[in-house]
């Protein structure tokens, strides 16, 4: 045995074992891990073909309309990419061949998730920006927009809209100012009355007073009571001794003696005391009648205290409604004077509009003197008629001198009040003569702006023959889940893609015009201007979206417009829109979204009338007629500015919705630039940009013509597929290496399996 061991037969076979097991096992190990990370690539890239081969089956008609998105069903996209998964593996290239990896699919282990869809505007949007991008459509919009520009429209424009708007604003304060000044002087009219009658009144009281008190003299009532009573004791005394006088004179006739001599006395006696009772009632009866005159000067004093206490609180509540009323038309004729200060005081940009902004030179504004003088007059009275009232408070007896003195009080406010009157009723009638008279100019001016108005609204026209329209109906039931063919809990197109984009299903549009009302329409479409030079500045993508619209679908005068050689005009899109179910009306729905054809074209209609009625008003602004001028109201310049304009605007429109170009304006713009019925679509989609609801119609438009739901028209997808190979030598060395991370697959048993995910999008 030791021999054995220390024996040196053999030692190099050990040795070379010894260096060749671990050079073979590092080889094998090596092999293997090669073979696997060139598997995890064929697989990664087979997952990566087989999703693209997914997404290669676009929809059709989805691309017609320059979109893109999946166009198979989940079930068939998951075996085309299990196929081209499968396919592209080694295992699959050459059956029965030696394969160096020899990839295997793994049963089962494909998968397919639609991520996004055409449902998202933020998908949407991205997809129509690649298209516009592609075609550039776009341009014509810039060119439009840089003609607009280059023409010299920004500043008459800009005029327009700014002095309609300080038109509205002065006329508003000037009608809170006349409105208040109106309350005062109606409130002084009624002053001036009450003072006149009360003059009237009082003094005739008072010289019935002052009659009544020389009557009475310096008696009292109780003193002429006393006397009554006295007069009375002595007239009843002397009537007592009458009856027994003639009591006596009985007795004695009847007794037949006594003689003629006693009968005589008796007689003188009785005679003397008839006289004495006369006497005495005539003084009882100047006694009683003078203390009625003294009852009759005591109720009517006191009356008269009243009456005065009532008519002076008469007087102060008409001060009450006078003062605030003066106050607050000053406020405003101060702010009328500033806001006129800011305008006339503004730097001249330039020729536009120098002419009609000499209105704001004849605006009337009030001096402080007018209201001081106003204010005073009107105290000054409340203050007289006081000072009369506490005359006649403190006055018990009506003596000459107290008689002077309250005819003296009763005098003065009435003065006061009476040239107060002579002087502001002159002013005040020129006012309310110059009001009435611009008034009447105002109304004058709205007649035949609503003459024009109710032409227009006759003639709109543009929707589909009575024989369509239920058809249309329908076609906007399924767009907006309203209408007869609808129920409660059906939602339309619109809501749907409203609602998948977190946002709310409200239906209409918050663009709205009529043509109901002339003072309105004219003022609005006075701010379109303003708005057409901000949407100059609108975003680049927010343009494309505009644009994808006025391309993909229809409009009412599509099928109008003609090439410059008078043909009609053709169309260079897969899906023509002038083919479309819901015929002459997309754009417009998707601008203003109502759930009928009228309703849309009629407000593509006002909206259209309004700007030309802006442009026509600014033409006429520019050359004002001198008259106006001179009366102060600028907002009487806008509406004759505006009745002038409307009789053009509305044969602009009559071109218009006739497929014929209108020139934009020959006093404005220079070279002349003339604008059609879709251009002006263009000009409110830019003025209206920015607008998601927009893109849900558009998105609803599409699934009512191509009938495909854009919640399942899949743009992004993810796709997931499993694959292993077999290890060739030990897979026990490759099991203590799967935890490391290093091999990027799983050991199980001699295989190793792969798992590999791919994104794709259009």
């Amino acid at each position: 045995m030791k021999r054995f061991v220390r024996s040196e037969r053999g030692a190099v076979s050990v040795y070379l074992i010894l260096i060749i097991v671990p050079v073979f096992l590092f080889q094998a190990v090596l092999i293997d891990f090669a073979r696997i990370k060139l598997a995890e690539k064929e697989t990664e890239s087979a997952v990566k073909a087989a999703a693209r081969s997914v997404m290669s089956s676009f929809d059709t008609e989805l691309q017609a309309m320059g979109l893109y998105g999946l166009g198979i069903s989940q079930e068939k996209a998951e075996e085309v990419f299990r196929t081209v998964f499968a396919n592209n593996l080694s295992s699959q290239v050459s059956s029965g061949a030696f394969h160096y990896v020899g990839t295997k699919a793994i049963d089962h282990g494909e998968r397919v998730t639609p991520v996004y869809a055409l449902a998202s505007h933020e998908i949407f949007e991205r997809q129509l920006l690649e298209d516009m991008k592609i075609k550039a459509p776009i341009e014509f919009t810039l060119e439009i927009t840089d003609k607009f520009r280059k023409t010299g429209t920004k500043a008459p424009f800009q005029f327009g809209s700014q002095f309609s708007k300080e038109a509205a604003e002065l006329e508003k304060l000037i009608d809170q100012r006349e409105k208040q000044l109106d309350e005062a002087w109606q409130s002084s009219e009624e002053l001036y009355h009450k003072t006149s009658l009360y003059h009237s009144k009082y003094q005739s009281r008072i010289t019935e007073l002052d009659g009544l008190a020389s009557q009475i003299g310096i008696h009292t009532a109780d003193e002429v009571r006393n006397e009554i009573v006295q007069v009375e004791n002595q007239l009843q005394s002397v009537q007592a001794s009458i009856r027994d006088l003639d009591m006596s004179i009985a007795a004695i006739s009847r007794a037949g003696s006594g003689g003629v001599a006693g009968i005589r006395a008796i007689l003188e006696s009785r005679q003397a005391l008839g006289t004495q009772a006369q006497l005495l009632s005539q003084k009882l009866n100047d006694l009683q009648n003078l203390l009625q005159l003294i009852i009759k000067y005591v109720a009517l004093l006191a009356a008269t205290k009243l009456e005065v206490q009532a008519n002076a609180k008469e007087i102060g509540l008409l001060q009450q409604e006078i003062e605030p009323a003066l106050r607050t038309a000053k406020q405003q004729n101060d702010d009328i004077r500033t806001k006129l200060n800011g305008i006339t005081s503004r730097p001249n940009t330039g020729n536009a509009g120098t002419s009609a902004n000499e209105v704001f030179q004849s605006v009337p504004v009030m001096g402080d003197e007018y209201f001081y003088k106003y204010q005073t007059a009107i105290a000054s009275i409340t203050a007289l008629f006081t000072a009369f009232h506490e005359v006649v408070d403190s006055v018990q007896l009506y003596t000459a001198e107290n008689t002077n003195k309250a005819n003296q009080a009763n005098v003065a406010y009435w003065k006061e009040s009476q040239e107060f009157y002579n002087k502001q009723s002159v002013l005040e009638r020129t006012r309310m003569e110059q009001n009435s008279a611009i008034s009447a100019n105002k109304q004058q001016q709205k007649s035949k702006i609503q003459m024009i108005l109710d032409q227009a609204k006759q003639s709109i026209g543009g929707c589909s023959l009575v024989n369509a329209q239920s058809s249309d109906d329908e076609r906007y039931d399924r767009l907006q889940g309203t209408g007869s063919q609808s129920s409660s809990s059906t939602k339309g197109f619109y809501q749907k893609y409203r609602e998948a984009n977190a946002q709310e299903a409200s239906i209409g549009s918050e663009i709205a015009y009529d043509l109901e009302k002339s003072e309105p329409v004219s003022l609005k479409a006075m701010d379109m201007l303003a708005a057409f030079n901000n949407a100059a500045e609108v975003m680049r993508n927010e343009l494309y979206v505009n644009e994808y619209a006025l391309t993909k679908f229809n409009y009412r005068t599509i099928a109008l417009e003609k090439d410059q050689t008078g043909n009609p005009k053709t169309s260079s899109e897969r899906a023509d829109p002038r083919t479309h179910a819901l015929a002459n009306q997309e754009v417009e729905y998707v601008l203003y979204g109502f759930s009928s054809c009228s309703a849309n074209i009629s407000s593509a209609y006002a909206e259209m009338f309004s700007f030309r009625l802006a442009i026509r008003t600014v033409e006429a602004l520019l050359d004002p007629k001198k008259e106006l001028l001179n009366l102060g109201s600028p907002l009487l310049v806008l509406l004759a500015a505006a009745a002038e304009g409307a009789v053009l605007a509305f044969q602009d429109m009559t071109k218009l919705v006739n497929g014929e170009a209108v020139e934009l304006s020959a006093k404005i713009a220079a070279p002349a630039l003339s604008l059609t019925y879709k251009d002006y679509l263009r000009v409110f989609m830019l003025i209206h940009s920015n607008n998601t609801k927009q893109m849900a119609r558009m998105q609803a438009l599409i699934e009512l013509e191509t009938g495909r739901d854009l919640m399942q028209a899949t743009t992004y997808l993810q796709g997931n597929a499993s694959s292993d190979i077999k290890l060739w030598f030990i897979p026990q060395i490759m099991k203590l290496l799967d935890g490391s991370g290093l091999l990027g697959c799983k050991v199980t048993g001699n295989r190793c399996q792969f798992s590999s995910s791919a994104a794709v999008a259009y």
